[in-house]
């Protein structure tokens, strides 16, 4: 999926890693939200 700059970025729910739900739409409204995806981290 491809998103552009200064464009909202889609909506979605995760678990964190202590099986907590995330989701991005909760954070609507702050100025910034930072986001790490680690791939093989245990």
């Amino acid at each position: 999926m491809k998103i552009e700059l200064n464009q909202a970025a889609p909506d979605f729910t995760i678990l964190d890693w202590q099986e907590r739900e995330f989701t991005l739409s909760s954070y609507r409204g702050l100025k910034n939200v930072f986001l790490v995806f680690n791939r093989g981290f245990v």
